[in-house]
Order: structure tokens, then C-alpha cells, then sequence
């Protein structure tokens, strides 16, 4: 399957065998919700042709490419791009590409994977009909971006400094519909009991009674252990690892108004 024109995918990647294999994060409290959505995604690119946009250093290639036919993780960022090398291996590549005006021949995929990337954007409609462009008839998109509801943007502008724009669901659904037939349309949220998050905007939002704020501080306590000490501690007390992985986080379309991330399942009109 040809999909670039003047420069083969595989051609970009062997220019790179060198780059260093990174820690993706996973050992990060953020690895478990980034992972969890690929794992949701795995079932339906299984014997398909890839592309995982803005696939900063490539984390989700390696888990792609378990159950995909080929995967192409495209990144603006050369180093980023570099160090993504790291996860490809056989049926996957890496390449430098803008999102507005990606390096593919038209209709050359058949699942496109975006994770929180559009809410960075500000031509996010132009973002949308360029993935349009490059998938198959019947292709289909899955794409997150953090749930305003939960985030709270103020005036509309969002507390996080990176991110341009932050929809609510009713808002996210209209603009995808504008390109996308859209299939599911569900939250993603963290399922640990009373166990403590690891965000500060869940520790934020924790009853004031005593016994969950002493729960509370020994979390942070224990979140100042060296890494290894612990981990031990937490497999001891809890039977699991300190930070939640992508076993705790349930895919809900009943938690999407609550829920802290939105993600949809489009398909190609």
C-alpha cells in the first residue's frame, strides 16, 4: 500500500535506527489514561492500515502495531518524532507531519487515531476534514479531547496553558458531525474505589470529611517516596501499582457528562 509519494515511510524510519529507546511515561499518573485509550482501540484497528496523529514519542505505536497490519505515527516535532522511532519495529513507521496538511495520498487509511490533540488546535475544523481526507471509504476515527464540563474552562478560556479550545459534549458533537457520521460518543473515567486519584483537580474535588483528607495525606506522603520504596509499599497495601494503569479507566457513555475526558468513534460519511 503506497501511501506517501516522493519518500517512503520505511525510508524515513531507517534513517533513524539509532534513536535512543525512551521511558514513555509509563511509570507517570498519566500513563494509565493515555494507554487505556489505545487498549480501546485495539479491537478496532486489528488487520488495518493506521495513522496515530500527533504521536508525540510514540507510546501508543507500540501498542498499536500489536494488533494493527501497519501503523504510521505522524509528529510536528522532529525530536519527538526521533525518539518515537524507539517504539516501531515490524508494520510500523514513524514520519514529520503537520495535521493541517498531512504528507498521505488521499483515502490511504483505514483508522485514524486522535488523543487529546485537536483541543491544541485552532483551524480544529480544518484538523478534522484533513483526517477526512486521508481515510478510506468507511474509515474510521477515534479522537479524544478533555470533557469543559469537567475542566471548566473560565470565560472559555481552559486552566491548562497549552490547550486553545475545550468543548462540552453537545459542542463536540456538532463538530464532528460536520465531517464524521458519529457511532459512539462516550467519557473515559477513572474507576479505583476509594482509592486516592493522582490528579489534583479529582484530590480538589474530595469530601471534607476527615477520613478521606487522611487518606489524602498519606497519599501525598507516600507520593514523595523514591520510586522503588513506593511501589513496594503500594503493591503491599494494595496489591497494585501506585498509579492507576489503563485497567482502571472505564469507557462509559453514561459517564460522559461527568466525565474528565470525551472520546468518539466516527466513521467516514
Amino acid at each position: 500500500m503506497r501511501l506517501v509519494g516522493n519518500d517512503s515511510l520505511m525510508g524515513f524510519s531507517e534513517r533513524f535506527q539509532g534513536a535512543n529507546r525512551i521511558d514513555a511515561g509509563r511509570l507517570s499518573p498519566y500513563w494509565g489514561e493515555h494507554a487505556a485509550r489505545y487498549h480501546f482501540a485495539l479491537e478496532r484497528v486489528a488487520g488495518k492500515y493506521v495513522l496515530d496523529i500527533a504521536c508525540g514519542t510514540g507510546y501508543g505505536i507500540g501498542l498499536l502495531r500489536k494488533s494493527a497490519r501497519f501503523v504510521c505515527g505522524v509528529d510536528i516535532d522532529r525530536e519527538a518524532a526521533l525518539q518515537a522511532r524507539s517504539e516501531c519495529g515490524d508494520r510500523s513507521a514513524v514520519v514529520l507531519g503537520d495535521g493541517l496538511r498531512l504528507p498521505f495520498h488521499d483515502k490511504c487509511f483505514d483508522v485514524v487515531t486522535s488523543f487529546e490533540t485537536i483541543e491544541h488546535l485552532h483551524d480544529r475544523l480544518g484538523f478534522l476534514r484533513e483526517l477526512e481526507r486521508v481515510l478510506a471509504p468507511g474509515g474510521v476515527l477515534l479522537i479524544s479531547t478533555p470533557n469543559a464540563r469537567y475542566t471548566k474552562p473560565k470565560a472559555g478560556k481552559p486552566l491548562n496553558p497549552f490547550h486553545v479550545y475545550e468543548y462540552t459534549p453537545d459542542e463536540f458533537r456538532e463538530q464532528l458531525s460536520r465531517v464524521f457520521l458519529i457511532e459512539e460518543h462516550l467519557g473515559q473515567s477513572l474507576e479505583i474505589g476509594n482509592r486516592i486519584s493522582p490528579f489534583f483537580i479529582d484530590q480538589q474535588r474530595l469530601p471534607r470529611k476527615p477520613s478521606v483528607q487522611i487518606r489524602l495525606f498519606f497519599w501525598r506522603v507516600m507520593n514523595k517516596f523514591p520510586l522503588g520504596l513506593r511501589e513496594r509499599l503500594s503493591e503491599a497495601i494494595w496489591n497494585r501499582p501506585f498509579y492507576p494503569t489503563e485497567a482502571d479507566y472505564l469507557f462509559s457513555s453514561e459517564r460522559l457528562a461527568e466525565a474528565p475526558v470525551q472520546l468518539a468513534v466516527c466513521r467516514k460519511k
